[in-house]
C-alpha cells in the first residue's frame, strides 16, 4: 500500500493521535498514520522551504524499512500552481494501486486538494482507496500532556462527490441508474448490520425495491419501453415512501434523501397506471406524447425520434379503430398502408398531381398528417442508419427538425 501526505512549514506540536483502537504519540500525523496503516511506500509532497526546515526531522523519525519518496510542489499561489500540485499528486499513483492519504499537514489548501485528488483517483484510475485520514488537532483534548487528537477517516465523505456526479447525470439526462447504484450500496451496508433483525431486513427490502424501480425506469426509458416506464413510475411514490425512513436515518444517504422529491417530480408526468388497459387509451396517448417531450428535454434524441413515429401511428389507429391500437399485426399492416399513402402523397406533390388518400381518406387534414409522417419517418431512419446513407443530415439539423416535428405532434387533438 502507498501512503500520500503533505508537509508544510507550520508548527508541529507533539500529540497522541488515536484512531480506532490504535494510538501514537508524535509531532507528525503521517508518522501515526504509518503505524496505523503500515504502508510500504510513503510519498511526501512538500514545498522547498518545508524540505529544508521540516523534512530532515520528519525523515529521521520514520521507520527504516519504509520507502520514502519526497516530491516538491509549489505553494499553490494561483490556479496554475494548484493544477501543478494536482498533476504531481495524481502522477504518483498507478492505476489499480491501493492508496491511502493523510491530509493533516501542509498549507491550508493542501488538504482540500488531497481530498479532491483522492476522489478523482478512485473514480478515474480505479485505485483502491484504503483511507483518507485527518488529524483534528483543534477538537482534541488539550488538557492532557501530551494532548490527545482524534484521527478521522474522511473516505465516507467522498460519497458526497459520488452523489453529486449521480445527481448531475440525472438532472442532465434523466438517467437515475447511478443513483440506484448508490442506494444499493446503502442497502448492502444495511444488510450487513441486520444480523436477523426483522425491522432492519424490512428496510433492506424497501431500499432494494426502490433502487430496482429507479433502474427499471431508466432502462425502460432508454430502451423505449414506454408502457413499462409508465407503470413503474406510477408505483414509484409508494416505494419511495417505504424507503424514506431508511434514507433519512442513514448519514451516507442524506444527499439522496434531499433529492428524492425532485426525482419524483421529474418522473411523475410520465406515470400511468395500467397503460395497456383499453379504458386508458386517451391517457396513454397524452402521457406518451409527454414522454416524447421528456426525451427531448433530456437530449435523448434517438428515443424521441423513435417514440414520435410510433406515437403518430398510435394516434392514427386510435382515430380509425381504437380497439386495435395494441395489436402488433394490425400496427404492422397499418404502418404499411400509411406509408403507402405517404409515398403516394409525396409523389403526387412532386409531380403536381391530384392526391387522393386511401388509408386516411376520412381524415380532414390527411395531407398534413402524411407530411408529418414522412418527416418523422425520414428523421428516425436517418438517425438509426447512423449516418451511413447518402445525404445524411448533420446532427444539429436532425435535432432542429425533430424539435419542430414534436411541436407539430402537439397540434393533433386527443379528446
Amino acid at each position: 500500500m502507498k501512503l500520500l501526505t503533505f508537509l508544510g512549514t507550520g508548527t508541529y506540536l507533539e500529540t497522541t493521535y488515536f484512531w480506532q483502537d490504535q494510538e501514537c504519540t508524535t509531532c507528525f500525523s503521517p508518522l501515526a498514520t504509518c503505524k496505523f496503516l503500515k504502508p510500504q511506500t510513503l510519498v511526501v509532497f512538500l514545498t522547498d522551504e518545508a524540505r529544508q526546515l521540516v523534512f530532515p526531522d520528519f525523515q529521521t523519525a520514520l521507520p527504516k524499512e519504509l520507502t520514502v519518496i519526497p516530491k516538491s510542489i509549489p505553494l499553490g499561489k494561483d490556479e496554475q500552481q494548484l493544477w501543478q500540485i494536482f498533476e504531481q499528486v495524481s502522477g504518483a499513483v498507478e492505476e489499480g494501486e491501493e492508496v491511502a492519504f493523510d491530509i493533516t499537514h501542509g498549507l491550508r489548501s493542501f488538504p482540500y486538494i488531497g481530498l479532491l485528488v483522492a476522489a478523482f483517483l478512485q473514480s478515474g484510475l480505479g485505485i483502491s482507496l484504503r483511507a483518507v485520514l485527518y488529524g483534528a488537532y483543534d477538537v482534541g483534548d488539550q488538557s492532557t500532556k501530551p494532548s490527545r487528537t482524534p484521527m478521522f477517516d474522511l473516505t465516507p465523505m467522498l460519497a458526497l462527490l459520488e452523489w453529486s456526479n449521480a445527481s448531475e447525470r440525472f438532472n442532465r439526462t434523466g438517467d437515475s441508474r447511478l443513483l440506484s447504484q448508490l442506494i444499493k450500496k446503502q442497502r448492502k451496508s444495511l444488510a450487513e448490520q441486520a444480523q436477523g433483525d426483522k425491522t432492519i431486513l424490512d428496510q433492506v427490502g424497501n431500499l432494494a425495491s426502490f433502487a430496482g424501480s429507479l433502474e427499471t425506469i431508466s432502462n425502460s426509458l432508454r430502451l423505449i419501453r414506454p408502457y413499462q416506464a409508465m407503470q413503474t413510475i406510477y408505483e414509484l411514490p409508494a416505494r419511495a415512501e417505504k424507503a424514506k425512513p431508511s434514507l433519512q436515518s442513514s448519514a451516507p444517504a442524506q444527499p439522496f434523501a434531499q433529492l428524492l422529491q425532485k426525482i419524483l417530480e421529474t418522473y411523475q408526468p410520465l406515470a400511468l397506471e395500467n397503460p395497456l388497459d383499453d379504458q386508458n387509451i386517451d391517457a396513454m396517448l397524452r402521457v406518451s406524447r409527454q414522454m416524447v417531450h421528456w426525451y427531448a428535454e433530456h437530449d435523448q434524441w434517438v428515443q424521441a425520434a423513435a417514440l414520435s413515429r410510433e406515437w403518430l401511428e398510435s394516434w392514427i389507429i386510435w382515430q380509425l379503430d381504437p380497439s386495435q391500437i395494441y395489436s402488433r399485426d394490425h400496427r404492422e399492416k397499418m404502418g404499411e398502408k400509411i406509408g403507402k399513402d405517404a409515398d403516394n402523397y409525396r409523389r403526387c406533390k412532386k409531380n403536381n398531381q391530384k392526391f387522393t388518400p386511401e388509408c386516411l381518406g376520412d381524415f380532414p387534414d390527411a395531407e398534413k398528417i402524411l407530411s408529418l409522417w414522412l418527416s418523422l419517418r425520414d428523421v428516425r431512419n436517418d438517425i438509426l442508419h447512423a449516418g451511413m446513407r447518402e445525404n445524411a443530415a448533420p446532427a444539429d439539423t436532425l435535432i432542429k427538425n425533430l424539435q419542430q416535428y414534436i411541436d407539430d405532434l402537439d397540434q393533433l387533438p386527443i379528446h
